[in-house]
């Protein structure tokens, strides 16, 4: 896995641009474990057109698809020999290249060829390296900026100080009133403030968890504030699908936002 760091200008709306290359020569599946993810991703597969995805929890898998956040875990398989260039955007990315409100698309894998020019998805897939793959990627979201959707600066200003903000407090600076930031909030990100804060706590906890910065699993609940281990343990699993023992057991290939790879 590979990251690149986007252009200065793209740099509110994009986080990254990853790609992943596996050639393998285990013929069984890999399995992919997505978990609740507050980032919202592009992902274009470069095998001739075809999918190497597979999941019982979505109905259709697109070569190139958006996938929006994701509010549950999901277990994908995927084919031994596979390729992608990807882009990961901060929440509210989507809302502001395409103008969709943000629960539109959450817990969605959609055609991305509905959103971006079939050309450019080709040119991407036909590409012979990554480097190439990415100049394409750039190159169209720089051309999309001066179309850019405003997005409101109060949800910004959120998503920057989550999770320590107070809520209430900040509801009282924005000068709004809880039921309309929150429909702003839907609109932008999909989740609502309250849900947003829980899944930066779960995603605190497993990023601890992966580098190993936490002297145990009760003092990491503790200073996360959770109410206690067993309260932890649940929520955990609620957006991972796992128990936090069970990941800290994993043997992980791949280590992404939102999923692990394991053999």
């Amino acid at each position: 896995m590979e990251c690149f760091q986007p252009h200065p200008a793209l740099r509110p709306y994009i986080r990254y641009y990853w790609s992943l290359n596996i050639q393998s020569s285990i013929e069984s599946m890999l399995n992919l474990q997505v978990m609740t993810d507050r980032f919202p991703r592009i992902v274009i597969q470069c095998l001739d057109g075809k999918n190497a995805l597979h999941s019982d929890q979505y109905h259709k898998i697109y070569p190139a698809s958006l996938k929006g956040i994701t509010s549950k875990p999901a277990l994908f398989q995927m084919e031994p020999n596979y390729s992608h260039v990807a882009v990961s955007f901060f929440s509210h990315g989507v809302k502001a290249f395409f103008g969709i409100d943000g629960y539109e698309t959450m817990d969605a894998v959609l055609d991305l060829h509905h959103f971006f020019p079939d050309d450019v998805i080709e040119q991407i897939m036909d590409a012979s390296n990554t480097h190439t793959r990415i100049l394409l990627l750039e190159k169209h979201f720089l051309k999309q900026l001066n179309a850019i959707k405003t997005i409101d600066c109060r949800v910004v200003n959120f998503l920057r100080l989550c999770p320590s903000v107070n809520y209430g407090r900040q509801l009282k600076e924005y000068g709004i009133s809880e039921r309309q930031f929150e429909r702003k909030f839907l609109q932008s990100i999909g989740f609502t403030p309250s849900f947003y804060k829980r899944v930066v706590r779960f995603e605190t906890a497993l990023c601890r968890i992966h580098h190993g910065h936490y002297p145990s699993l009760a003092e990491l609940s503790y200073t996360l504030g959770y109410s206690d281990q067993s309260h932890f343990n649940r929520e955990f699993k609620q957006f991972s699908g796992l128990t936090p023992l069970s990941l800290i057991t994993k043997d992980d290939v791949i280590n992404e936002s939102g999923s692990i790879l394991v053999g």
